[in-house]
């Protein structure tokens, strides 16, 4: 099994591998292809793996006591997906991870990755980069959720991801930006309504 381009430039890009840690590495990984409404991290038990994601979207999400959905963070490929907070403390998925889309997601067993981390100084380093970014995005969203209106926070969105319009509903658009979908609609009505 081979990586795809995209992933090991995305995978490089984080914190570079010695070639023989890819060597390594790379055979762990087998390609699934997530069928739309699938879960890659399912809630209720222990994550076991995590995956690269090569294609597609990906949302994790809280469902509070109620049953009322909210939508923590878009993943979109090339990405990192799995509940890393489950991978770590082996306790059940409480932010499930669900295809918004088809994906395509390479797997790997999370206890076969961590018997190379100990091995392998480069993958450590690149298990540690990881988890920087991933605080580092955590922080940048909490601080736009409270400091931003919706409509610069649809205006980084989509500065962000131009394709998303094309590539997700509205209503979960509108939950990635804390609003509801009437909102999203005005927003959107509001801005053209001013160019």
């Amino acid at each position: 099994m081979v990586l795809s381009a995209a992933l090991v430039e995305y995978v490089s890009a984080i914190s570079p591998l010695e070639p023989g840690t890819w060597a390594a590495l790379e055979p762990l990984f087998h390609a699934t292809r997530v069928a739309k409404g699938a879960h890659v991290a399912p809630a209720g038990r222990p994550a076991l793996r995590f995956g690269l994601l090569e294609a597609g979207w990906v949302r994790a999400y809280h469902v509070s006591a109620d049953g009322a959905e909210y939508s923590k963070y878009l993943f979109h490929g090339p990405a990192l997906v799995g509940d890393y907070a489950s991978l770590l403390t082996g306790e059940p998925v409480r932010t499930p991870q669900q295809a918004l889309t088809e994906c395509t997601v390479h797997f790997a067993d999370w206890s076969r990755v961590q018997v190379l981390v100990d091995r392998h100084r480069d993958l450590e380093r690149l298990a540690r980069r990881f988890a920087e970014l991933l605080y580092l995005e955590n922080e940048k969203r909490e601080i736009e959720l409270v400091t931003l209106p919706a409509a610069e926070r649809l205006r980084l969105l989509l500065e962000r991801h131009p394709t998303i319009e094309q590539d997700l509903p509205k209503y979960q658009i509108a939950a990635h930006l804390g609003i509801t979908p009437t909102q999203l609609s005005r927003i959107r009505r509001s801005g053209r309504s001013s160019t």
